[in-house]
């Protein structure tokens, strides 16, 4: 059973162990208009791997470097 708390949006990412390193992460296509406009690009495993192991736990948020550009995305 889930409890959705109706005035704060939540974010849920799937994680998986050690995908290939092509493997494509991105939101499903179905869910992407103009109106609801993609917050991240697409990436491989393989980018979002090398970029969490090379910031060394800086305070840099690794996710962060795979915003979509600014003019498509809405905030949140």
């Amino acid at each position: 059973r889930t409890v959705v708390n109706c005035e704060k949006e939540r974010l849920s990412i799937p994680t998986f162990y050690c995908p290939s390193p092509d493997a494509v992460i991105g939101p499903a296509p179905a869910l992407v208009t103009e109106e609801e406009p993609a917050v991240y690009r697409q990436f491989t495993y393989g980018e979002y791997y090398d970029k969490f192991w090379s910031i060394e736990l800086a305070n840099e948020d690794c996710l962060d470097t795979f915003r979509a550009s600014a003019s498509k995305t809405r905030s949140v």
